[in-house]
């Protein structure tokens, strides 16, 4: 059990994370965590990712669940577990309820009364997919009126919904037969990948009817959904650990990404916090220019540049703005702050916002209008198009090819769900999204925008969710695993989800604010730094600072890495840089061909690095040949000999 402050190093948080509560029949097994159920397995092979019935906002948030009150029955056969809570003041009564069967039968069956009229956007059951062994696989979908089709779980992420009119669902992941019934509602499925999640999600009441709308007094939803498992994994479908192999590495064609920060109004440094970013020596800065504070972010920009930096200039066109005028006055304020943009991606203001596949869509300059005046207007540079939110958007609204230079995106992992286990599963989403973004690029250069835990902008409500509280929340604009180990393994694991796609260059964090790697006095508590007798730096920072000093080298690919080990390496002067992340919240070991020199970012060392910006630099090295990396940590390895590549 963490103490407070180990969780506070952890997790930049004292909130403990949940402890699951693992129900198994036989070969049967399921994590309940928070009601939800999670990982349901059949003879150790996930075959559902999870069950769960969040009542959703008018603004898609989730409402916290009240009073909660839970029950267990377990038997040799089988268990059954019952969960009454209330939320929104009780203006919702729910009962949930899961039963498991050792001969592989699972129900989850849900009632919702309204005590008073209530308005939602979603009340009732989602249903997640896991990606490992479904994706590209076919899936036999029942419908309401009886009629069976054979479709697919998406290979390539889809914009639309790739099955609609769901009652029942039939498919095989590894070797086990999966049969899925819904009942009390009719039910869709969606590319859960679109938002980085790593899932297909199937969930009720289909997008096409209004939302949102109202349960009357007094009414009750009624939902079942039943599982039937048989059949028997494939040989070598469980996961072991393969802890007893040796870490492998080999050339590839690829370079490394160009690691930058992303700039805005709100994360703009001084001229201290702009002296310690300094030592990050990003190789992108990322201007995102709002008439606000325009002026301002072309300052901070050239506090922050040295010679290896480019600049990349983001422009939202406001609407209320003829755009052609925008720009030109934005060009002229560029030039005459001595800058050099060496790229600009333009984008109306509405596209912010997130639309249907179908649309409709703005009134207005579209995405292609706004490349092309950024053409005029900044003749030198390159021209970038695509969105400055979710890769969601860029999808449904797909970049013209012939008008471009490159294309980017953005993303965030806590759309959907904000828990730790949804945050790290996220990095297997990732790696889906930069293949499909990747497809959709063609030839042109794939360049990242901000990728982050917490969330820049809210494309689907008015605003991200403020944070008082410092809790693991979806859709909140200040995450605290940002400041903890957290953050920093895992944006070693989204830099190691772009491997084989050629990405050119992404933003990690900002400077400084909700999304930086330095500490700033803020309106929410920051525990441990808000008491430090200095500017200390977040662990991220040294992932952010050790990626920069391998931009363009040549990337070595990894393989044998145990389960939840995540990392990416390059070829150096030196040899080869390897950066390691644990995710897991257990020791994992990594062994190294012919021993290395490691540097250990955890609880260890965890005050020595957020105190010392050059702390890569100063911490003495530990020559090893096998590495025990602790829970939720990253390893820094450097590799002497490059014969070990394969």
């Amino acid at each position: 059990m963490l103490n407070q402050r180990e969780l506070i190093v952890r997790y930049g948080t004292a909130e403990p994370p949940p402890t699951p509560q693992r129900l198994v029949a036989g070969a049967l097994s399921v994590d309940v965590v928070n009601g939800g159920a999670r990982g349901l397995c059949w003879q150790g092979v996930e075959v559902i990712r999870a069950i769960d019935s969040p009542i959703r906002a008018a603004n898609w948030a989730t409402f916290p669940p009240e009073a909660a009150e839970e029950t267990l029955a377990t038997n040799t056969s089988g268990f059954e577990f019952e969960r009454r809570y209330h939320i929104a003041d009780s203006a919702l009564s729910c009962r949930l309820r899961y039963k498991g069967g050792a001969h592989g039968f699972f129900s989850a069956q849900v009632e919702l009364t309204a005590n008073r009229e209530f308005s939602t956007n979603r009340a009732g059951f989602t249903l997640l997919h896991p990606l490992a062994g479904l994706a590209g696989s076919e899936v036999i979908v029942l419908h309401a009126d009886g009629s069976t089709e054979s479709s697919q779980f998406p290979q390539l992420i889809s914009p639309q919904q790739p099955v609609l009119n769901i009652a029942g669902l039939t498919y095989r992941v590894l070797g086990i037969n999966v049969s899925i019934a819904f009942k009390g509602e009719i039910f869709e499925m969606e590319d859960q990948r679109n938002w980085s999640d790593a899932s297909y999600k199937t969930y009720c009441r289909p997008l096409s009817l209004p939302r949102p709308y109202v349960l009357a007094k007094g009414e009750t939803v009624s939902q079942e959904v039943e599982v039937h498992l048989s059949g028997n994994c494939v040989s070598g479908a469980r996961e072991t650990g393969r802890v007893d192999n040796v870490l492998q590495l080999a050339a590839t064609a690829e370079k490394m990404p160009a690691v930058g920060l992303a700039l805005d109004g709100k994360s703009l440094p001084n001229a201290e916090e702009a002296r310690i970013a300094a030592h990050a020596a990003p190789r992108i800065l990322q201007l995102r220019l709002l008439p606000q504070d325009t002026e301002q972010t072309l300052v901070a920009a050239k506090q922050l540049m040295n010679v290896q930096t480019e600049l990349e200039i983001e422009i939202v066109i406001p609407g209320n703005s003829p755009m052609d005028r925008h720009l030109e006055e934005l060009a002229e304020k560029v030039r005459n702050a001595s800058i050099r943009p060496a790229r600009v991606m333009a984008l109306p203001e509405a596209y912010l916002h997130s639309y249907q596949p179908a649309g409709p869509w703005p009134e207005g300059p579209t995405p292609r209008d706004a490349a092309l005046a950024a053409r005029r207007w900044f003749p030198a540079a390159k021209i970038g198009s695509g969105m400055l939110t979710n890769f969601t958007e860029f999808n449904r609204c797909r970049p013209d090819l012939q008008i471009c230079d490159y294309v980017t995106h953005s993303t965030t992992a806590v759309i959907h769900a904000g828990d730790d286990r949804s945050v790290f599963e996220s990095l297997e989403g990732l790696s889906h999204v930069f293949a499909s973004a990747r497809s959709l690029a063609g030839s042109r250069e794939y360049r990242l925008g901000l990728i982050s835990i917490g969330m820049r902008f809210n494309a689907y409500g008015p605003d991200v969710l403020a944070n008082p509280d410092q809790v693991r929340l979806a859709m909140a604009g200040v995450d605290p695993r940002q400041r903890g180990l957290f953050g920093a393994a895992w944006a070693v694991g989204a830099l190691a989800a772009t491997a084989g796609q050629n990405v050119a260059s992404m933003a990690l964090a900002s400077p400084v604010g909700a999304l930086g790697i330095i500490y700033r006095r803020a309106e929410w508590t920051q525990p441990i730094y808000d008491d430090g007798p200095r500017l200390p730096v977040y662990p991220l920072f040294h992932v952010v600072r050790a990626l920069s000093q391998i931009a363009g080298a040549e990337r070595v690919s990894l393989d044998c890495l145990p389960n939840g080990v995540v990392g990416a390496a390059a070829k150096t002067n030196r040899g080869i840089a390897v950066l390691l992340a644990n995710t897991n919240i257990e020791t994992r070991t990594v062994r190294l061909p012919n021993g290395g020199s490691v540097r250990r970012l955890d609880e260890n060392t965890f005050d020595q690095a957020i105190a010392d910006p050059d702390w890569l630099q100063n911490s003495p090295a530990e020559s090893c040949s096998v590495i025990n990396l602790r829970p939720i940590s990253v390893a820094f390895v450097d590799l002497a000999d490059a014969d070990v590549l394969s």
